[in-house]
């Protein structure tokens, strides 16, 4: 894809409000109004419980797995972690934490790793699409173990954790509700009312900030180096989260497109009806009237990526992720950068692939692969290099 392709309406841009000079809750407000929706409250009750431990790859790791029991209104819904820690680590250690798609025993192959038997989803019909229920159970064990490069982060001297987002939302449109954390928090009447105050996106972060409780819960992470990332959908997601929850000191999108990291108002690429046509349920209600109207939206994603300042940010994209539009996500990025300061002003254009950019002061960095859609050792080298933990 060449980067300079695309309607990238400078008019448009030109008269977006700017990020700098509001106040965080400023910057989310109308994300939170009319976007993503509100992320619940923290439960009344949650405890955490380590179910398992052991080593890993030949020594070099410890394995924790944690569930994490979040009880709300007499309502339970279980989360469960897998953490890496690095063995011979000699002080609290940076972690990378993020939600997968498959489930815990998708992202790595050590056999220690519990299956936690599930029953599958059938295919949901709506329209001419289908949804599958996409988990992986032990025929399928390590599948996608080259997007999370666990080891290659443990000789860095870094713990790795995740959750398996079925275990928070399972991303479907409808008949989830009561597999899901919104159980805790609305009836089914309200979740599924035309005027839904909150979304899919919203349930995953609120299970992002959850696993950052369990976190600070053990003695081996230093909780001032917490980053969370997160690929595609869950990028949206990591972004939303990180914007709303300080625990948070790096936040990692990875080609998470429209409601991510890429300017709406670009029209290019991802549009709000593809968003709402594909996966309504990632947004609160109110956010359809925008559909085929992203110039009614007042502000763009360079708020949301402000929000975050003045911790750090760094954005991942791929070449060939048409959808994702890399050049609205990196001129997103550009416009954000006004928000941490003269010294971290990203430049015009981005830089050429496989080039990390980082911004003078630090805070803020852009990563560009010659890739499909995807997450791989690469852009991990990357995330590693500019985290520095």
């Amino acid at each position: 894809m060449n980067l300079d392709e695309g309607m990238v309406r400078p008019d448009c841009l030109a008269t977006l409000p700017p990020a700098a000079g509001h106040t965080r809750e400023e910057l989310l407000q109308p994300f939170t109004d009319e976007v993503y929706g509100v992320i619940p409250p923290p439960c009344e009750d949650l405890e955490f419980r380590v179910t398992s431990e052991g080593t890993a790859f030949g020594g070099l790791g410890l394995r924790r797995e944690i569930s994490l029991l979040c009880r709300q209104r007499n309502e339970q819904q279980t989360l469960r972690m897998l953490l890496y820690l690095p063995a011979h680590a000699k002080k609290p250690v940076g972690v990378f934490f993020g939600l997968n798609f498959r489930g815990n025993l998708g992202v790595t192959p050590d056999p220690g790793v519990t299956f936690i038997p599930f029953q599958r989803y059938g295919d949901l019909p709506i329209s001419k699409l289908r949804y599958h229920d996409s988990r992986y159970d032990e025929s399928t064990r390590g599948s996608l173990a080259d997007r999370w490069e666990i080891e290659n982060t443990l000789r860095r001297g870094c713990a790795v954790a995740t959750i398996g987002f079925f275990d928070i939302y399972p991303d479907r449109p409808a008949g989830v509700f009561q597999d899901s954390v919104m159980r805790l928090f609305h009836t089914e009447e309200e979740w599924e009312s035309p005027n839904r105050a909150s979304g899919a996106i919203s349930a995953w972060a609120w299970g992002v900030m959850r696993g950052i409780d369990c976190l600070y819960g053990q003695p081996e992470i230093d909780r001032a180096k917490i980053a969370v990332l997160g690929h595609s959908r869950l990028g949206k997601t990591a972004l939303w989260a990180g914007a709303n929850d300080p625990r948070i000191s790096l936040v990692i999108s990875n080609c998470s497109g429209t409601l991510g990291a890429k300017l709406s108002h670009r029209n290019f690429g991802e549009s709000y009806e593809w968003i709402d046509f594909w996966n309504p349920h990632w947004t609160r209600a109110s956010f359809r009237k925008y559909v085929r109207h992203e110039e009614l939206f007042p502000v763009d994603q360079h708020w949301l990526m402000a929000a975050i300042a003045p911790r750090r940010l760094m954005v991942i994209s791929a070449t060939e992720d048409s959808y994702a539009d890399p050049l609205g996500e990196y001129l997103a990025l550009q416009m954000a950068s006004s928000a941490w300061g003269d010294g971290d002003a990203m430049p015009p254009k981005p830089p050429p692939p496989a080039q990390l950019l980082r911004s003078q002061a630090g805070n803020l960095a852009y990563y560009l692969r010659k890739a499909p859609h995807s997450i791989a050792l690469e852009n991990w080298n990357a995330i590693l290099d500019f985290a520095d933990f």
